[in-house]
């Protein structure tokens, strides 16, 4: 919104004077209004922002915690294979001396 130039430089007289004042003055308070509007709707798209920035780091949180008991379960699933594998192996070899 621009400044409105209320001021007649034809005609004369205070009470001109105090008519482009008020008119000033009304102004400023419109542009105030709309100030204090625009920084209630910043204030509330601060607020919704650091919201979805507290969900995702509790996401990320989550995710790599699911992901490290995923990685814990894999290795204790491979070290049973292992296990099996060298049992079996040995039951093997105890098979061909025997035999």
């Amino acid at each position: 919104m621009s400044p409105r130039n209320n001021h007649d430089p034809t005609s004369s007289g205070d009470g001109s004077s105090t008519n482009v004042e008020e008119a000033d003055l009304r102004e400023m308070e419109d542009v105030n209004q709309s100030l204090d509007a625009l920084s209630c709707a910043l204030d509330a798209v601060e607020q919704r922002t650091d919201d979805i920035l507290s969900q995702l780091r509790q996401l990320l949180d989550s995710n790599r915690e699911i992901r490290r008991q995923l990685t814990q379960q894999n290795d204790n699933v491979s070290e049973e294979h292992q296990n099996n594998d060298s049992e079996d192996g040995d039951d093997d070899m105890v098979g061909q001396i025997d035999g």
